[in-house]
This record gives C-alpha cells, sequence and structure tokens, in this order.
C-alpha cells in the first residue's frame, strides 16, 4: 500500500507542474515542419506554422528574423534559419528547404509517322526540351523493333519520357548538289580552266562528294558556251544531276579615249535597280533611267525617287510598254507618255522632257499596228515639237534578248567603245546579267580615259534613222 501511494502522489504532482507550465508563458508553435519539398519555379512563401509567444489563455505575435537564401530557379538544398523573439525571449527553428523538379521533359516529332533509311538513320526531326534542362535532344535513346520505334528522354532530376510511334523504312529523297562557285563562270579565251568541282550531300547515306561524275568538258581555247554536268546517285538509286555553264569568251580590244559614256537603263526600276543605285553611288557615276509602269514596276517607286534624289536623270519610256496600244495612234501613245510624266513628277516632283521610244525610233515593230500611218515619222515631229528630247542608243549591250550572260554584256559595250566623244549604252536594270556588269564597264571605262554622264540639255542627240 506504502508503494502504491507513493506513485499515485507523483502522479498528482506531475499532473499539477505540467498545469501549471500551461499558465506560464513560451513560445508555442504549431504545424511548424523540419523539412519542406517546393517545386521548380515556385513562388517561395515562408512556412514555419502557426508561432506566437504566451500561454493557453493569451498568445502574442512574436517577431520572426530570416536568415539563409532559396532560388526557386534552381534545384537544390537550401537551409535556413528563424529566430524567433518577444522581449527578453528568443528561440531558434532549422528549416530544409528542397527545391525539386517535377516536371517531365516533352518529345516533339514533325511526322506522323517516322521515316528510318534503310541504313537505320532515322531521317525524321525528333526534338527533346526540358523546363529545367533545356533542350535534351542529345539526350535522346532510341529503340526500333519491326515497325515501332520507342523514344526515350530522361532529365537531370531523373524525370523521365518515353513515347512509341510506327516507322517506315524507306529513302525516296535523292542527293542535293551543291556546285562550288557559280553556277555560271567565264572565262577568258586562252586562259587555263580549272574546275571548281561539287559537294553532294544525301538525307540517309551523308556526304557523297566523292561519287560524283563530272561529265563534258571545256577548250579555253575556242570561244563558246560549254555545259559542265555533276550527277550522283545515292544507295537506294536516287540520282541527282545539276549542270553548269561555262562561258569562253574573247578578250576586251583595249582602248583609250576621251569620250563620254551615258548609261542607261530601260524598262524599270524593278527587284535589281536598288543593287543598280549602289553601284553607281560607290564609283559616284551618274546614269539615265527611262521608267515605265508596267506590273513588272509595281512596288518600286521609291527607287525612281533615290534615283532622282541622287543626281540621276529620270526619263519617260512608258506607262504601259504595250506596243498594239501606244502605237495604234499618236492620241494612244501621248496618252501613254503623259500618263508616265505625271507619275514621275509625282514622285520626284520635277518634270522630264527626255524620252525614249519603246523599241527605240528606229523599231520596225511599229508598223503591224499603225495601219500604214508611218507612226514613226510622226511621232519623232510631234515630241520635238511639245518640247520632248527623245534619245536612242549607239552602243547595244545585248542584253535585250541577244544574251543573257553578263561578261558578254560588259563585252560587248566595251567593245564598242573607240574614238567616238557620245556613247549612249542601252541596258534594261529589270535584268540581273545586266546590271551585274555595270561595275566592269565603269571599272573598264574610267581606267581607260573615258567620262560618265547622265542624260542632261547639253547632251548630244543620238538618234536612229526611222525605218517606216
Amino acid at each position: 500500500m506504502k508503494v502504491e501511494r507513493l506513485l499515485f502522489i507523483g502522479i498528482i504532482i506531475i499532473i499539477i507542474i505540467g498545469n501549471i507550465t500551461i499558465f506560464f508563458p513560451h513560445f508555442r508553435i504549431k504545424d511548424y515542419k523540419k523539412t519542406i519539398e517546393l517545386s521548380y519555379q515556385d513562388e517561395y512563401v515562408r512556412n514555419i506554422g502557426i508561432i506566437c509567444y504566451g500561454n493557453m489563455l493569451e498568445c502574442k505575435d512574436v517577431e520572426v528574423i530570416e536568415e539563409g537564401f532559396i532560388d526557386t530557379s534552381k534545384v537544390g538544398t537550401y537551409h535556413m534559419t528563424y529566430t524567433l523573439k518577444h522581449d527578453s525571449s528568443s528561440k531558434v527553428l532549422e528549416q530544409d528547404l528542397i527545391v525539386k523538379d517535377k516536371i517531365k521533359p516533352t518529345i516533339t516529332i514533325d511526322d506522323e509517322v517516322i521515316n528510318v533509311c534503310p541504313n537505320g538513320k532515322i531521317e525524321s526531326k525528333i526534338k527533346a526540351f526540358d523546363e529545367y534542362d533545356g533542350d535534351l535532344t542529345n539526350s535522346l535513346k532510341t529503340n526500333i523493333k519491326d515497325d515501332l520505334i520507342t523514344i526515350e528522354v530522361e532529365d537531370s532530376s531523373k524525370n523521365k519520357t518515353i513515347i512509341e510511334k510506327k516507322v517506315t523504312t524507306k529513302d525516296e529523297i535523292a542527293p542535293i548538289i551543291k556546285l562550288n562557285k557559280e553556277q555560271e563562270l567565264s572565262i577568258e579565251i586562252g586562259s587555263k580552266y580549272e574546275e571548281p568541282g561539287a559537294t553532294a550531300e544525301d538525307n540517309c547515306d551523308g556526304d557523297l562528294t566523292e561519287h560524283i561524275e563530272v561529265i563534258g568538258s571545256v577548250n579555253p581555247s575556242k570561244s563558246g558556251n560549254y555545259t559542265i554536268t555533276y550527277k550522283v546517285s545515292d544507295k537506294a538509286g536516287n540520282e541527282a544531276t545539276i549542270s553548269r555553264i561555262i562561258h569562253v569568251y574573247e578578250k576586251y580590244k583595249q582602248v583609250y579615249g576621251h569620250g563620254t559614256i551615258y548609261l542607261t537603263f530601260d524598262d524599270g526600276p524593278g527587284p535589281y535597280t536598288e543593287e543598280l543605285l549602289n553601284i553607281l553611288k560607290k564609283y559616284n557615276i551618274k546614269a539615265t533611267f527611262f521608267v515605265t509602269d508596267q506590273a513588272l514596276t509595281r512596288g518600286y517607286d521609291h527607287l525612281i525617287k533615290r534615283a532622282s534624289d541622287e543626281g540621276h536623270t529620270i526619263g519617260l519610256h512608258s506607262k504601259t510598254h504595250d506596243y498594239s496600244y501606244i502605237y495604234s495612234s499618236t492620241k494612244n501613245y501621248f496618252d501613254d507618255l503623259n500618263a508616265i510624266e505625271y507619275k514621275v513628277e509625282r514622285i520626284t516632283g520635277k518634270k522630264t522632257k527626255f524620252i525614249r521610244f519603246p523599241g527605240g525610233s528606229s523599231n520596225t515593230i511599229s508598223k503591224n499596228y499603225d495601219n500604214g500611218s508611218h507612226i514613226m515619222s510622226s511621232l519623232g515631229k510631234m515630241v520635238t515639237e511639245k518640247g520632248y528630247k527623245y534619245y536612242d542608243w549607239n552602243i547595244v549591250s545585248g542584253d535585250a534578248g541577244e544574251t543573257t550572260n553578263t561578261d558578254t554584256v560588259a563585252k560587248n559595250v566595251i567593245n564598242s567603245l573607240g574614238e567616238k566623244s557620245t556613247y549612249v549604252v542601252l541596258q534594261h536594270d529589270i535584268k540581273k546579267y545586266s546590271v551585274d556588269a555595270v561595275e566592269t564597264i565603269i571599272k573598264y571605262g574610267l581606267s581607260h580615259g573615258f567620262t560618265f554622264k547622265n542624260i542632261t540639255d547639253s547632251t548630244p542627240l543620238v538618234q536612229h534613222h526611222k525605218n517606216n
């Protein structure tokens, strides 16, 4: 009985002390966790539960001093220390915050059914991306069995994505041949021709350059156009060919003079006029543009303005450039001329009286539409009476149908130079191969004593004999 009494008394004492403690003030903490998990890119919000200072009857807010650093954009474990303070009392809590990447990578495929080359190379484009690791395409693992492919990728946090797709095994795509240097080359007669070659790449077989067959030859001692053909086949029998044109041309004749060259360009502006203006600006050369308003010139009005602003002469060629209309009557011709004249003045703010007849004043095509009226003889007189000056040319570049080769255009112009005082050159700025010849013509002219000018009121008239 004595032992039982002592035990009973001890229990009573413990209960009394515990109840008394409840009534003493202390830090009261509820729902506190020593470790918390956060997802990558989650917003960090302090989470240490409910904390106050007091007893069961009254509990007051406490000051919390936070120490530590957390970056939810980086996976890892971050340690935080929280110091609780109330008056002279304090308590320290420790907490680990673990930032985890829980999002699986994504796999994207550009084809519904994946094509696999006979050699096992996957032709379809497969990419993998992870929100945390970024591009994981190089980490892709593939396994092909029968008509299925298993594609797997795992990020640095061990999140894994696996997909299955159907596959086909075939190669129906021909190799791609790329020429070294341009598709058209020109060499002077008598010079050495060095074959520039080509490269070949196949979607399945890779580099096939060493398998290219070169067909054809060039005789650099004889002028003319030569064709070199490059051919290659892949292992599946798909064949590719491409040809190169080699122009062997005669050397420019060397002429030194003191004449003036008037570069004139018809039918524009067009997609190559800006390039032409840049070349002219580079050498500070002024030229003359006989412009039109055909469908192919639409959208290039700003180049008429630029040419005018940079000191080039804007001449009138035709609004429609439709021979059957403008040469069917003098009324139609002047209606067409007035329309392009109005457009040029609207764009440039300047009037111009320099014109060039479509086809030139010596054209014979107008006879097909003038009902025997010899319209060119009439128009020659009428435009002069109205204060216009019309200009033909005395150098033909050949870009109006005779050639499509840049070196030939340059040669035609250069070889037409001699001892005259005035040269009016006919070119077309809507033809790239002609525009590409301009720099060569300028370099030759400047280095051989010629002067370049644009047509002005003081330019000597260069006019043809009427042929109808």
